[in-house]
């Protein structure tokens, strides 16, 4: 388990009229809970994500994992050694790669061996209902299969820090909220901090302890508490009925 901690971070963006994307936010996630992260189209929340994951640097503050200052003006720890998993929004799929030719990728820098690997292998392409596409290129994938593989590939490693960018916006009905009770029993066994970018609350509720707001890279209010909201089912319990906002 680690816990994530934000201080005063700030990030401009562009060339010539430089625009303001991150002002001044902070945030905590204890270890082991995941922080639902909401707001508008151009809010922050990607380059937010992108400079814990050691992708970018801040203008100015500061993020710790486990009490460790891992970014700051002056101090980056490479992105290779924070043990982030990462799911961009873009996805960023090798499109060379098979889906085992991505986790096998990904899993040589990890600790796990022999036996280990090949069953963390299989239990990822079982969770994410990848079995039978193990030869398949991302080009021969549906938008759906390519969110599954982006996910399973993130988890693969052993990280400590799970982003989420909109991991669930190629996905559909009963198959997205398969996928979001796999991912929420997963992270809850492995006790994985996490931050999810969506623009769904039912998403949120089903994955989040928490929800902040982002407007116009400012932090816009106090935490508030996604428990109550989700329901008997827990997290990980799927969509609640209604529509995105």
């Amino acid at each position: 388990m680690s816990r994530l901690e934000v201080q005063g971070l700030a990030k401009t963006l562009g060339e010539g009229d430089r625009v303001a994307v991150l002002r001044e936010v902070s945030l905590r996630v204890q270890s082991g809970q995941c922080l639902g992260l909401k707001g508008a189209t151009g809010s922050g929340k990607t380059t937010l994500l992108r400079i814990v994951a050691g992708l970018e640097r801040p203008d100015s503050g500061e993020v710790y994992i486990d009490g460790l200052l891992v970014s700051s003006p002056k101090v980056h720890v490479p992105a290779g050694k924070r043990r982030v998993g990462f799911v961009f929004q873009s996805l960023g799929l090798w499109p060379h790669l098979t889906v085992e030719g991505h986790l096998d990728y990904v899993l040589q820098a990890s600790p796990f061996r022999g036996d280990e690997r090949i069953l963390r292998k299989r239990q990822l392409l079982q969770a994410f209902h990848l079995g039978g596409l193990e030869a398949r290129r991302p080009g021969e994938l549906s938008g759906g299969e390519r969110h599954l593989l982006a996910i399973a590939r993130a988890l693969a490693p052993d990280i400590r820090i799970l982003l989420l960018d909109e991991p669930f916006a190629g996905l559909d009905g009963q198959l997205r909220d398969l996928v979001i009770e796999s991912l929420g029993r997963i992270r809850r066994e492995r006790q994985l901090t996490t931050v999810l970018v969506s623009h769904d609350i039912f998403e949120l509720r089903a994955l989040s302890n928490e929800l902040i707001y982002l407007r116009e890279g400012h932090v816009v209010g106090s935490p508030s508490s996604l428990s109550s909201a989700r329901g008997t089912g827990g997290e990980g319990s799927g969509r609640k009925g209604g529509s995105g906002e």
